[in-house]
Parts: C-alpha cells; structure tokens; sequence
C-alpha cells in the first residue's frame, strides 16, 4: 500500500503578506516575489519519504496479516459447518451459525477501525508524513521570511501552469532538508537595512 500525500498539504502562503499584496498590488507590483516548489518531486526524491514508506508498509502489512487470519478462521468455521450441518441437531446449528456470525462482525469492525475512514491506515499515513511536512513548511517559510517572497506555491497541485526555472524552489527545499539531516544546515541571517543606516549615521556624527 502506498502512502498517500493529503494535497495541498505543502500549498505555503505567506499570512499577512499576502493581505498587504493584495491590498497593495496595483502600486507595488514591482515589488512582487513569487516562487514555488514541486512537492511530488520532494517526496520522490528526498531519502527520509522512502524511510517513512517502509515503517508505513512494515505496519499496514502487519494489520493486513491479521485480517487475512481473521478472515481464514471464519472460512474454516463456516467450511465445517457446512459439511456437519445435516449431522448437527438444531440447537447445535443455530450455536454455530450465531458463532460465525460473531466472529464476521469482529472481522468486519477490524476492517473498519483500520482501513475505513479516519481508520488506523489514514492516522498512520498522517503520522509518518506529517514530520517531513512540517520541516518542508519551515523551509518555505524561511525562505519566504529571510528573502522577501510574497508567495510560494506548489506546482504539484496545479498551481503553476508555467514557471520560469530561476522561481523553482525544489532543490533548494532538497538540498535544505539533505543538510538538516546532516546537521550542516546555516540558516541566512536576518539584515535589517534601516539599523545598519542608523549605526553608519551614529559612527559619522561621533566623528
């Protein structure tokens, strides 16, 4: 069973930002950062979604084990019943019949609890995903944050149509998470032009 990305789930809008854009837009347009990421390529290409993928499958396989033994075990139930049947009295029967019944309604809550919806399969897919999501939604924001984007969209929810490859934010994401990993990552430090004005200003007048 393959894991499954909720879409949308890496769709980063800058809150705020893209109030003051939109309010603002006709006389700033200039001013307007627009980038985006392809999250089918950073799930396919990134080492810890293939990782996540084998503890998924290690877990639906488990569970799927169960059910197929569930399921066994009715099918030998009701085999010998139907071929003890005419040697059984009526009472005998009717005790079997409310037997099998019981263990199919176990056998089908099973089902239900773990492959129905909001069921075990779905928590799990959410569980092992979620961390990667987050680190990439951190990612975007930073960058967002650090290099003055007013919107980050993701190309693999049909958001972009066409996009210029310098807007393409995919292996930067990549190389980011890579780096996180390894615990060689340096996030860009925050400049803020008006302080380094205001100390320039200072130094001058004490001269």
């Amino acid at each position: 069973m393959t894991i499954q990305r909720t879409r949308g789930a890496l769709v980063w809008a800058l809150a705020g930002v893209i109030v003051a854009l939109l309010a603002g837009a006709v006389s700033a347009r200039a001013d307007i950062k627009i980038g985006f990421i392809d999250s089918d390529r950073i799930f396919a290409e990134y080492p810890k979604t293939r990782e996540a993928q084998e503890s998924f499958n290690r877990e639906v396989q488990e569970l799927s084990k169960t059910a197929k033994e569930k399921k066994t075990e009715i099918d030998e139930l009701q085999r010998k019943l139907d071929q003890q049947g005419p040697m059984l009295s009526e009472a005998k029967k009717d005790e079997q019949n409310r037997e099998v019944q019981r263990k199919l309604s176990e056998y089908e809550t099973f089902v239900q609890t773990n492959w129905g919806p909001g069921g075990r399969i779905s928590k799990l897919n959410e569980e092992y995903l979620k961390p990667i999501v987050d680190r990439v939604h951190a990612i975007v924001a930073e960058f967002g944050t650090e290099e003055g984007y007013s919107l980050i969209l993701d190309a693999a929810d049909g958001n972009v149509v066409f996009g210029d490859k310098a807007l393409d934010l995919t292996d930067r994401v990549l190389l980011a998470l890579r780096q996180e990993d390894e615990g060689t990552r340096r996030t860009t430090p925050k400049t803020n032009q008006g302080s380094g004005t205001n100390q320039n200003s200072g130094n001058q007048g004490q001269q």
